[in-house]
């Protein structure tokens, strides 16, 4: 197949659970298929191998111009230019205009007209605003939808135009794009609800590269007494369960084991609401890091005490990859084909939860063969590779239903 491979962001050296996702997913294809990617970032700052990841070579990217070419509506005022432009080109009113669809659009035209492609991949709502565009300048390519989480269960209840802004876009897909990827099946199955059962969605979970997250071996990491969170720490659901965990967790924790600490590895950790946790002395606020993985060595148990959002934890599967016993709400662990009391363990309440994480620490031997029954099923259900042959099949029966 050849593919064109949309990403409306930069992408690499990938650090958050989107970048990642997205990261993989192209290599991934790229093992079979002929990929192109629309990518937002320039072509010498993906050659040079960071952090592990090497850019696959036979992807051929494609970069919008940093300064799009000038049209009739760049005569108009700023303020209705763009809009109008936007609706011009989705032939369009509904919604705000979207500067991703006006960058993208000079770049797209030549490429969908120059060759014929078999199937445009959007990662984000964001980029699916250009299908339109992408019907008319390339009508023989099926589109796909990659839907990391369902949207609008993100946005705050007070943001109302953006929620039904998103509300809208999730319950019309069919109207926009083939068929989409969901990263659970609970996903999967609410996406599907929301569209009337119009439009088929394929269930490709996050993964995690186990080469890149090698098991630790170490037989004295039960006596561990630190507990990990680590997230990208502006994003909503992960502020919500961290602040939840120190005020309402943490003590139950300290109460049973004083002896044990609270690591917190993630980006952007700068907002006022972790000022009373920073203070804590129990806790060892560490923030960006260029690697987790001296971290997750120091530390015993992972721990997620997500109470809302969608998708799939790339901080679960990365943890068991690496030999961190992990306890998470059920939310937390959505999507993950674990077993509670085999691969994790699972609680919903502050007292369950530290009674789980109070559990690991007495109990080495529930310790380790957790820890071993969780890097076996990410080995065998959540590498990358294994993830890759779902992905395939998937886009590849999307194409023969085109075909029949």
């Amino acid at each position: 197949m050849r593919i064109l491979h949309v990403i409306p962001y930069p992408l690499y050296p990938p650090q958050n659970g989107g970048q990642l996702r997205c990261f993989h997913l192209l290599q991934e294809l790229a093992r079979e298929h002929e990929v192109h990617a629309l990518l937002f970032q320039r072509r010498d700052e993906l050659r040079s191998p960071a952090a592990g990841y090497a850019f696959p070579e036979n992807v051929q990217v494609h970069n919008p111009p940093p300064t799009p070419p000038r049209t009739v509506f760049d005569w108009l005022p700023r303020r209705l230019g763009p809009g109008l432009h936007y609706r011009w080109l989705r032939r369009s009113w509904r919604g705000p205009a979207s500067g991703v669809v006006l960058a993208m659009q000079p770049l797209l035209l030549p490429l969908l007209t120059g060759q014929a492609f078999d199937l445009v991949l959007f990662e984000s709502l964001d980029a699916m605003m250009a299908a339109p565009l992408v019907r008319r300048w390339g009508p023989q390519a099926r589109l796909v939808l990659d839907a990391h989480n369902i949207d609008h269960k993100l946005i705050p209840a007070a943001e109302v135009k953006a929620y039904r802004a998103t509300r809208w876009a999730e319950t019309h897909l069919a109207g926009a794009v083939d068929a989409f990827l969901a990263c659970s099946e609970t996903d999967r199955r609410e996406l599907e609800t929301l569209n009337r059962h119009e439009i088929a969605g394929y269930t490709i979970p996050n993964g995690v590269d186990t080469s890149q997250r090698p098991f630790d071996d170490n037989p004295l990491k039960a006596q561990s007494t630190t507990i990990l969170f680590c997230g990208t720490l502006n994003y909503e659901p992960n502020r919500d369960g961290l602040l939840w965990l120190h005020a309402n967790i943490w003590p139950l924790i300290r109460a049973q084991v004083p002896a044990a600490r609270l690591m917190v590895v993630g980006r952007n950790g700068d907002l006022a609401d972790y000022d009373t946790m920073k203070a804590d002395g129990s806790v060892d606020f560490i923030g960006e890091v260029e690697s987790v993985l001296p971290y997750s060595q120091t530390a015993g148990i992972a721990i997620v005490p997500l109470r809302h959002g969608s998708g799939t934890r790339l901080k679960i599967l990365e943890a068991m990859s690496l030999g961190n016993p992990v306890v998470s709400t059920r939310i937390g662990a959505e999507g993950i084909e674990a077993v509670d009391g085999r691969e994790i363990l699972l609680a919903d309440s502050p007292e369950a939860i530290a009674a789980g994480v109070v559990r690991l620490l007495r109990q080495p031997e529930l310790f380790e063969s957790q820890r071993r029954a969780a890097r076996q099923l990410v080995e065998e259900k959540y590498d990358w590779r294994v993830i890759g042959r779902q992905l395939r099949r998937g886009l590849e029966e999307i194409i023969g239903k085109r075909n029949a």
